[in-house]
């Protein structure tokens, strides 16, 4: 995470329902981002479970949620993924609540290391309204030319020129 922007995610086998939703939202984003992801933003989606979903798990995970370059499926021993987990906050104060799984993976968090600015948002929100959250952070860049955002504005402008960043196109162009 030293010296970039990423979003940060858990997904879990058992909880099935959020983790897909969360990488459908990740893969709506990846499609927004387009070429920056893997430039200047990196999506990290982390097994809450190590010990149930293995690293054969993750590869069949990320190849059905389309994951690109810059999108990375992670985890590592039990004891380590919980000290990530417990660090970066995907943890609930009331321990029966912390103990389930769809609790971590039902949080995202977005940040800059370099600016050290975090936010999170509910993973299962529309795509939409966590790519509006994340403009606000990141702020503006070109759009990729793939981008449904960059074909939006293309018309009656200069290609390339096309700013990623409008909300009212991203309720059109996200689900």
């Amino acid at each position: 995470m030293k010296d970039r922007k990423v979003v940060l995610t858990f997904v879990s086998s058992r909880a099935p329902a959020f983790s897909s939703t969360v990488t459908r939202n990740l893969a709506a984003l990846q499609r927004l981002f387009g070429t920056r992801i893997g430039k200047d933003l990196f999506l990290y989606s982390i097994a809450r479970d190590p010990e149930r979903d293995s690293p054969a798990m993750l590869r069949d995970w990320a190849v059905w949620s389309g994951a690109g370059p810059g999108w990375t499926f992670l985890t590592g021993r039990p004891a380590d993924v919980e000290r990530l987990r417990r660090a970066l906050g995907f943890v609930s104060d009331d321990p029966a609540q912390d103990a389930r799984a769809a609790y971590a993976v039902g949080l995202l968090r977005y940040g800059s290391e370099p600016e050290m600015r975090w936010a999170h948002c509910q993973s299962q929100a529309k795509a939409r309204v966590l790519a509006h959250a994340m403009l606000l952070d990141f702020g503006t860049g070109p759009a990729d030319p793939a981008s449904p955002i960059f074909k939006a504005f293309v018309k009656g402008s200069a290609p390339g020129a096309a700013p990623v960043w409008n909300c009212r196109l991203l309720l059109s162009g996200l689900g």
